[in-house]
């Protein structure tokens, strides 16, 4: 991933990518099969922007039951794109 101190850690039935600690905080997940990823991004206003940007891919994410980022479908993501929404993920939890 590229993101200083991310580490890679199971999540109930997912995967998860987290900052560092031994409950660091999540910035995002994925399924088992790999085909999605969840990535939490604090700002309503960058959620929107990605969701109405790349609306073949991602759409909004709800996680206990209240809107927390997005759902990519990485099938048809592109991996620069992808790759920068991890960064703002990170960055939002304290990653630098």
């Amino acid at each position: 991933m590229g993101l200083p101190g991310a580490v890679e850690k199971p999540h109930h039935e997912l995967t998860s990518f987290r900052l560092p600690g031994a409950k660091g905080p999540i910035f995002a997940t994925m399924t088992p099969d790999g085909a999605e990823l969840r990535v939490f991004i604090k700002d309503e206003d960058s959620r929107d922007a990605w969701i109405a940007r790349e609306t073949s891919a991602v759409e909004s994410l709800l996680w206990g039951g209240k809107r927390r980022g997005v759902k990519v479908r990485l099938a048809q993501a592109r991996s620069a794109w992808v790759k920068t929404l991890l960064q703002e993920a990170w960055r939002d939890l304290g990653g630098d």
